[in-house]
């Protein structure tokens, strides 16, 4: 899509900028023909009409460019003002669609341009997750209405926001047996016969892994012709009658691939299938089917040289290069250093300094960057004895000046000033305690150690001469010599540095020709 401006002299019309989803370029052309007023009319038109369409374009490629947020519906915000504790994080606490409504410009304030939501049909008993599904085609009460859903997708579009929705096709809400209170798979024919998951084995045994139920979950059997068409067709209804931007496949590896092929055609925008392990040869196999997978590889590596353990940093070196190896485009996974089926990350390391190098790192490593609600508020939920206090409420923290949401900002807009996705990863620096690469222009240091310790970086791809600032600490700013760039690690903070006299019109020459 492009937008056209006119000079309104006879015999030139020179279309100064054309400007794409994000993309700048710049481009001059004369031609003899003369526009007139309609011909101007229509290109306006056209253009507009776009806009109201634009949630049909946000194939894999649109999402690259996105940072996405990641809530859980009922415990983002209630949306009537009652910012009161909920006595119970295992039960319903009264998130609405209707507060995520009110608060898209604190998530917009951070520099987010996507968004993923819970699953949004009726649910049993106190599933406020959404993961126990009795009534697909209705909107969970406790969320809101039809309307609600629908004001808030398009409040998101108003502000250049993409929605993902989280679906379910593997299985149903727990009903003991009572099929009739689930709609439409209301006969025993719907389902596998029931048979126990053993996890110990669930990844040897394939059968297993997509025939059996995870406990009391009826499991849906994608075999049966008529419940294969019945979930294509409701993924195609909910994502064109919400004009959703993309949807989270839950629980990918249960579900035969071929299916999901059939699945994601038909609901016909982006994907993101959740496999939940680190092993690449494992779970690069699902991207036969998905535009993009759970970066579960990426994630135990940065839980382990950031967290507790203090692995050496070589160890993200060995999986870039293994994801390098079994993913068709690793550009394009879902990088994360918290979800809402884990401890967060400040359970299991106090360390604020360290969080913000896993951040810097999902943010600017390869891959689309996912950031759980409530990491910009230090929320540090367990999950001891199952789901629940990683799931805390958000209302009442909504703390705009909070150190880490200022954090997460300026290291999101630096991301899409630089447009780090046109970039390749380049590593330049390793050793046990630092980790450092470019994205272009880009240079991100990351360190698993709180000491303060020197490194020369020769291999760099910067003029001598070049000026680079550190986006977190403008003043913190270093010359490029002859003999490479020497880099200051203190605190146990990463560094993201930048070229310190950068000019817009530079940076989108450069973007142009990158």
């Amino acid at each position: 899509f492009f937008i056209f401006f006119f000079q309104a002299e006879d015999g030139i019309r020179d279309p100064l900028w054309s400007r794409g989803l994000g993309d700048v370029y710049k481009r001059q052309v004369s031609t003899q023909s003369t526009w007139d007023i309609k011909a101007m009319k229509i290109c306006l038109i056209f253009f507009f009409l776009t806009l109201i369409e634009i949630s049909y374009c946000a194939n894999k490629e649109e999402w690259k460019k996105r940072t996405i947020y990641q809530l859980l519906t009922d415990r983002f915000d209630r949306g009537n003002g009652d910012d009161s504790l909920c006595p119970d994080l295992t039960r319903y606490c009264g998130g609405t669609f209707k507060g995520i409504t009110q608060h898209l410009d604190y998530i917009k304030g951070m520099g987010f341009d996507a968004i993923w939501i819970s699953p949004i049909p009726e649910n049993e008993g106190e599933s406020y997750h959404g993961y126990g599904m009795t009534k697909m085609y209705n909107v969970n009460p406790h969320f809101g209405t039809e309307a609600d859903l629908i004001e808030m997708v398009n409040e998101a579009h108003k502000r250049g926001i993409y929605v993902m929705v989280d679906v379910v096709a593997n299985h149903v809400g727990c009903v003991n047996g009572q099929y009739h209170k689930v709609h439409p798979f209301d006969r025993a024919e719907h389902y596998h016969p029931y048979c126990p998951i053993v996890w110990e084995k669930v990844w040897e045994n394939r059968w297993m892994r997509e025939n059996c139920w995870f406990a009391c979950l009826p499991d849906l059997d994608q075999s049966n012709p008529w419940v294969r068409s019945e979930l294509k067709k409701w993924i195609n209804y909910i994502v064109n009658h919400y004009k959703f931007d993309g949807i989270r496949v839950d629980t990918a590896p249960h579900v035969p691939i071929d299916f999901w092929k059939e699945f994601v055609d038909a609901a016909g925008v982006f994907q993101i299938g959740e496999v939940v392990n680190e092993v690449s040869a494992i779970t690069s196999e699902y991207q036969q089917a998905f535009d993009s997978i759970t970066n579960y590889p990426i994630f135990n590596v940065l839980e382990r040289v950031f967290g507790r353990n203090k692995n050496i940093m070589y160890d993200i070196r060995t999986r870039i290069n293994d994801i390098h190896k079994y993913f068709k485009d690793p550009e394009v996974l879902g990088n994360f250093a918290d979800n809402h089926d884990l401890s967060r990350f400040l359970h299991e390391e106090h360390s604020i300094p360290m969080f913000k190098n896993a951040l810097v790192y999902v943010i600017f490593g390869e891959g689309i960057p996912i950031i759980y609600y409530g990491s910009e508020q230090g929320f540090n939920g367990g999950k001891p004895n199952g789901d629940g206090p990683n799931r805390e409420t958000l209302w009442g923290h909504m703390d705009q000046n909070s150190d880490l949401y200022k954090f997460i900002r300026t290291a999101v807009e630096a991301r899409k000033r630089f447009q780090i996705w046109k970039s390749k990863h380049v590593e330049r620096y390793v050793l046990n305690n630092i980790y450092a690469f470019t994205r272009g222009l880009v240079l991100i240091c990351t360190t698993n150690s709180h000491d303060s310790f020197w490194v020369t970086i020769g291999y760099h791809g910067y003029p001598e001469g070049t000026k680079l600032c550190n986006i977190f600490n403008p003043g913190d700013c270093v010359f490029v010599q002859k003999k490479g760039i020497d880099i200051n690690m203190a605190g146990g903070y990463p560094k993201v540095y930048v070229p310190g006299q950068i000019t817009n019109q530079y940076l989108n020459l450069y973007l142009i020709h990158i």
